[in-house]
């Protein structure tokens, strides 16, 4: 960023969730640029790679949930406090027993300036598990936001042709 720089501190919650449950995003920015930031973003991505013979043949990456926030003016600063983004039902990180589907999940924090600029990406890479986290009583520890779905999605759109047998 032209004439001066912009600063950023993003912190989760914790670095593992399940599916139902929302990430708790706190962040600081500091523009103290002569630049106007048009958004801030934060992206809930899911990446899977599916390998052959010891190869990756090919990656999908798809954005599951998302939430921005407005500009910031040119020597300001904006906060996000507590800010919940909701995990949609999905599998977990690296399916056990299976090595030839690998999937991660990260929390992209992006920053996206006025003019030719470039979008600035901080990449935080988060565990999905299917067992949440409970207390030390065994019960669950549960927050506002927080559902915990009975099924994941099971239907993949290039996999199915218009009569909805496979191809």
């Amino acid at each position: 960023m032209s004439g001066g720089k912009v600063m950023c501190r993003v912190r989760l919650d914790r670095g593992g969730y399940v599916p139902g449950e929302s990430i708790c995003i706190n962040a600081i920015i500091d523009n103290d640029s002569k630049c106007v930031i048009k958004k801030t973003r934060a992206v809930l991505t899911e990446t899977i790679q599916y390998t052959a013979k010891n190869k990756v043949v090919f990656t999908e990456t798809r954005e599951l949930a998302a939430m921005e926030k407005a500009k910031i003016g040119a020597n300001c600063a904006e906060q996000w406090k507590n800010e919940l983004l909701y995990i949609p039902p999905i599998p977990p990180t690296n399916l056990r027993g299976c090595h030839l589907i690998q999937i991660q999940y990260d929390l992209y924090f992006i920053i996206t300036p006025k003019g030719a600029n470039k979008a600035v990406r901080l990449q935080l890479p988060i565990m999905m598990a299917t067992y949440p986290i409970r207390n030390s009583d065994g019960t669950l520890k549960r927050r506002k936001g927080t559902y915990y779905p009975s099924t994941l999605p099971t239907t993949r759109p290039w996999l199915s042709t218009s009569e909805g047998k496979l191809k």
